[in-house]
């Protein structure tokens, strides 16, 4: 084999390399070292100046933490100090006189066993001393303890007579003329009994009459508290004006005169009410009867001027004219009382009273209201309260399928009805139903939809008489009743009820209803041509306006609704509008 020898040059060459790579790789190695340890020392550093400042900055958060408690403690020390020096100073003065008076006693006993057989001046003279001496060096004790005695107990009195002279029962007393007339709540009172004499008054003149009163704040027992109509009466018997004792009427908060024959006028106003009360008696239970307008009959003291005959307001409560009323407001009469008293809203009022602002609420002196266009004085209103319950009819979710013939149906879901209950209030006026309004209703149970399966593929049956339509209910049913001119125009199917019914010929559905009187639920389907068939009294419909039914394709159900007294079905052909006997297009007839 031949061995090819490389020249010495290159071998030389070979060598010098490998030393300068060797050496370089050794310096390489050294700044490496050399770099690591600088990078090492470096964050050596960083990390024990981090840990330095760290420990430094805990020890200024421990040393001002402990400062501040150092400080919060001697606070606390020096305040508790100086309460308790406080506190003992008062303790000292309020228990030395008693400490100091035992140690008295102890003394004095002391010093007449020393001296029990001393001669008895010398007893008088020891014991004068004794007590000179111990009030000349106690006599302080006795100030510094009532010092601190009677703060308190003014303190305790004047809380005591604040408390009693609180709860005394204050009133206001009402003189007029010089004389003492009663005591009443609040000035209010005054105000309301001057409103209610006002009233009492039916001649103009008069209205604008205002007592020389005396207001003043007193004491008085709640027994001597008067109410409104007792000091309107006794302001009238010490006015000196010429008044009567009688018996006002009051409607709708308007005063229409006063009798002396009190209980004929109650008479009247009951007889006027009691026809409508008998009549509410066979009403049920939840009827109220009441005047259309409050009426209220006053005993009390009246203006002569103001009393009228018995026969004079007879005639006038009796009267059955319409005509409209008025109402005259006496200073400080509010709407919504007026509008209360005449039973309205204060909306109604104000839509009487267009021209009259009744924003602010407070009605001015001999401004004259409409509260009625054409009422007569002595309306009755009588109110019923009536709870009816009615059923709520379920939905039929039909779906169609081509899987399964005409004449296929199948109820996968049995419908039920719900249940609504609904609260009206009927008023009757003067016997007569003018307004019914449903203050509730609310649904008692929920109806439950029906689901139900048809099937859309294939044709059905033939008619078996060769009919033109097919028969309604599938196999022939029974007929129950037939046409019979001028009363009963088609013919009813007597069937269990649930038994299918079919189209009896193709056609778009026209009419799909549900009614409680009549046909109840029925369906009425157009077959072109002027062609018309109706099917009555079903217990559910699967077909609605707007469908395209085939023939022989289930449309409902037999039922018994509207004028039904059985289940059956009820069934009309239509030619132009007109009813006419169905047995020729069935085959049969």
């Amino acid at each position: 084999m031949t061995r090819y020898l490389r020249p010495a040059s290159w071998a030389f060459g070979k060598r010098n390399n490998d030393g300068r790579h060797r050496r370089q790789r050794v310096v390489a190695g050294q700044l490496l070292g050399y770099a690591k340890e600088y990078i090492g020392n470096l964050l050596y550093y960083v990390g024990s100046s981090l840990i330095r400042a760290r420990r430094r900055r805990f020890r200024k958060i421990r040393r001002a933490s402990a400062r501040a408690l150092r400080f919060t403690w001697k606070v606390i020390r020096k305040l508790f100090s100086l309460l308790w020096g406080w506190i003992s100073e008062i303790w000292a003065d309020l228990t030395n006189p008693f400490v100091k008076g035992v140690r008295s006693i102890k003394g004095y006993h002391d010093l007449m066993a020393e001296i029990k057989d001393a001669p008895n001046r010398v007893k008088l003279n020891r014991t004068r001393a004794f007590f000179r001496y111990g009030f000349r060096w106690n006599s302080h004790l006795i100030e510094r303890f009532m010092s601190r005695v009677l703060p308190v107990a003014c303190l305790v009195i004047c809380c005591f007579v604040i408390r009693n002279v609180a709860e005394l029962p204050y009133a206001v007393k009402v003189t007029v003329g010089g004389q003492d007339i009663g005591y009443i709540e609040k000035e209010s009172v005054y105000d309301d009994a001057v409103a209610t004499i006002k009233r009492r008054v039916i001649k103009v003149d008069d209205s604008d009459w205002r007592p020389s009163a005396v207001l003043s704040i007193a004491v008085a027992d709640s027994g001597e508290i008067n109410t409104q109509d007792v000091v309107a009466n006794k302001i009238l018997s010490a006015s000196g004006m010429d008044v009567a004792e009688a018996t006002g009427i009051y409607i709708g908060g308007q005063f229409y005169g006063a009798t002396t024959a009190g209980q004929l006028l109650s008479a009247t106003v009951d007889g006027i009410i009691e026809p409508y009360q008998k009549q509410a008696a066979g009403m049920g239970d939840d009827v109220l009867v009441r005047f259309t307008k409050t009426v209220d009959l006053v005993s009390g003291i009246y203006p002569a001027g103001s009393v009228v005959s018995y026969d004079e307001l007879s005639d006038l409560l009796t009267s059955e004219e319409e005509k409209p009323i008025y109402y005259s407001a006496a200073d400080g009469d509010k709407a919504s009382e007026i509008a209360k008293a005449n039973g309205l809203t204060v909306a109604e009022l104000a839509e009487l009273n267009p021209q009259v602002d009744l924003n602010d609420g407070i009605i001015h002196t001999d401004t004259q209201l409409l509260v009625a266009e054409n009422d007569s004085l002595m309306s009755v209103k009588t109110v019923r309260i009536k709870t009816t319950v009615s059923s709520i009819g379920f939905n039929t979710v039909t779906t169609t399928t081509s899987s399964y013939n005409l004449g296929y149906y199948k109820i996968s879901q049995q419908g039920s009805e719900g249940e609504r209950t609904t609260v009206t209030e009927v008023e009757y006026k003067n016997g007569r139903v003018v307004k019914s309004t449903v203050i509730e209703e609310k649904v008692t149970r929920q109806p439950v939809d029906m689901h139900v399966t048809i099937g859309t593929g294939g044709s059905a049956a033939p008619n078996q008489y060769g009919g033109s339509i097919g028969w309604p209910t599938g196999p022939i049913q029974k007929i129950s009743r037939g046409w019979i001119p001028g009363v009963h125009r088609g013919f009813d199917i007597a069937c269990v009820q649930g038994t299918p019914v079919y189209a009896a010929l193709s056609g778009k559905v026209v009419v799909s209803e549900d009614t409680a009187v009549g046909y109840g639920r029925y369906i009425i389907i157009d077959h072109g041509n002027g062609m018309q068939t109706l099917y009555g009294h079903m217990l559910a419909r699967f077909a609605f306006v707007g469908d395209y039914v085939q023939r022989g394709q289930m449309i409902g159900q037999v039922g018994s609704t509207g004028n039904s007294t059985g289940p059956h079905l009820h069934f009309e052909v239509r030619i132009n509008g007109d009813r006419v006997p169905a047995e020729p297009y069935l085959g049969w007839g």
